[in-house]
């Protein structure tokens, strides 16, 4: 069945320069490119569809020798055979649903793939991950343009849709991408679609500063949060911006700090249709993870559960 299956190109991340010899590159720097890739894709995809953000799915890529290319890939035809090979039952059945006829995972990987493209133009644009000022709005074809000057007072324009996506960007959503640049080591960002302009975005050693926005201050002279008192139940509602297997823990956006959650059981990867959705985590708070006897001043959650809320992934400007 799977040989039966046509593929087509939606995008591609590269990266290539002369520490890239014949398109090899580290182990550590591939699997961070293509999980940031993944979690990027998944942002965009909940705010175009947000009832995508609630099923498991799989996005299937291609690498390539050469330079080290990683090439977006949708299935040709329509709703069954796009998420033949990458929905588990459940997602299956959901896009059965009315809701999902008209719903093919071509186009809402290319509008992805095209928001990330133009959330690089403007971080290397304007030289900062966030708080963009928008001028005014023109009308491009039949598209409603973001203008966003940078400080030479030069151009850039944005699709307003898209800046109503960036309005709800998590911190460093781009950083595991831009993070394996390195000196003769460039990434470049394409989008396969006749309605996008051809030119790829280019990001070098110089530009990848501009796309590492630090996290929201953490209090380290005080204690935080200090209602939440170590060996209490908690419910905390906020935004699962991150997530490391490594450690087994996600990174929960709550009131301007992140609060690292660890799974009273299991693997984070349970929490992976969550990712990047606003969610209520429940479980029991910790203050005593560095040490036994000296509470920490931030309070960690042991989750017992995560439930996303409903979200129509148009919160931020220009909601009519």
């Amino acid at each position: 069945m799977a040989d039966s299956i046509e593929f087509e190109e939606v995008g591609f991340i590269k990266y290539f320069g002369d520490a890239v010899p014949r398109g090899v590159i580290d182990a550590s720097s591939a699997g961070n490119a293509l999980l940031g890739l993944d979690e990027a894709l998944r942002f965009f995809n909940a705010q175009q569809t947000p009832d995508l953000a609630s099923v498991s799915y799989e996005i299937p890529v291609e690498t390539r020798p050469g330079s080290w290319e990683a090439v977006l890939l949708a299935t040709v035809g329509g709703v069954a055979g796009t998420f033949a090979l990458s929905y588990a039952k459940k997602a299956g059945e959901k896009m059965a649903e009315s809701d999902f006829k008209e719903i093919g995972l071509k186009t809402v990987l290319q509008k992805s793939m095209a928001a990330i493209k133009n959330l690089a133009r403007l971080i290397k644009h304007t030289r900062k991950p966030k708080n963009w000022q928008i001028e005014r709005v023109e009308p491009v074809g039949n598209i409603d343009m973001a203008v966003v000057f940078n400080s030479r007072g030069e151009p850039i324009f944005v699709p307003i849709e898209h800046m109503k996506w960036f309005q709800q960007l998590p911190p460093q959503l781009l950083v595991r991408l831009t993070g394996v640049v390195r000196k003769n080591r460039t990434l470049s960002i394409g989008v396969v679609a006749p309605t996008c302009p051809p030119e790829d975005v280019v990001i070098d050693e110089y530009d990848k500063t501009f796309f590492e926005q630090p996290e929201p201050e953490e209090i380290e002279d005080d204690t935080l949060f200090p209602e939440l008192i170590h060996g209490i139940e908690a419910q905390l509602i906020g935004r699962l911006i991150r997530g490391n297997e490594s450690s087994n823990t996600v990174g929960l956006e709550y009131e301007g700090h992140v609060i690292n959650c660890v799974p009273a059981i299991g693997s984070v990867r349970q929490y992976k249709p969550a990712l990047f959705l606003r969610c209520r985590v429940e479980g029991r708070i910790t203050r005593h993870t560095k040490h036994r006897f000296v509470a920490d001043k931030k309070p960690t959650l042991i989750v017992s559960s995560v439930i996303p809320l409903e979200s129509d992934g148009q919160m931020g400007l220009f909601n009519s």
